[in-house]
């Protein structure tokens, strides 16, 4: 039988960093990220413009693409997306270049890829709100499904028919339709 070692914060923080992998922490195991695929890719893409329009002129926040975020001990995770409000963008120091960002994003965006394990993809979930995440959006593409869970009770389920808001964002509504629409229709 094998045993697994668990790895701290403390310790993942000291690897080297290596240009191209991407690895994350996961409850003291070591988790290496699969490099997206186009569809991936272009769902983050289509996140990050309908946000970046949401955000811009405004000092009520800010989006991170693939940046880690120490959670506890035993958890570093880089969500797809992290959306930072107001407190929490602000102290982030745009000429340092630290990481672990030391506190939890507010809300976690995790597009999940067909290679992942559904315990790590609940796995995230847990971490990320009991960290003070106050929610995480997960997003299905095999089944063009969005999951909002706010807190460890509140689970939304949204369709293609269905648009994605949240109060933490007031007038903010992304058709769910648009995100998985990745190609341009002709």
């Amino acid at each position: 039988m094998g045993t697994t070692t668990a790895m701290s914060g403390a310790a993942f923080d000291q690897l080297p960093y290596e240009e191209g992998s991407s690895l994350e922490l996961l409850q003291g195991e070591l988790i290496e990220v699969s490099s997206p695929t186009p569809r991936h890719q272009r769902i983050v893409n289509k996140l990050i413009v309908s946000l970046g329009e949401y955000f811009r002129g405004e000092t009520r926040g800010e989006t991170l693409q693939d940046s880690e975020f120490a959670l506890g001990e035993a958890d570093r995770l880089r969500p797809d997306l992290a959306i930072l409000l107001a407190e929490h963008s602000a102290s982030v120091d745009e000429n340092e270049n630290k990481t672990p960002i030391p506190f939890a994003p507010d809300i976690a965006v995790e597009v999940i890829s067909p290679s992942e394990r559904a315990t790590d993809t609940m796995g995230k979930v847990w971490i990320y709100l009991d960290a003070g995440t106050q929610e995480v959006w997960q997003f299905q593409p095999a089944s063009e499904k969005v999951l909002v869970y706010r807190g460890l009770k509140s689970i939304i389920a949204l369709g293609v028919g269905e648009s994605l808001s949240t109060p933490l964002l007031p007038g903010l509504e992304i058709p769910v339709r648009d995100i998985f629409r990745t190609k341009r229709q002709r």
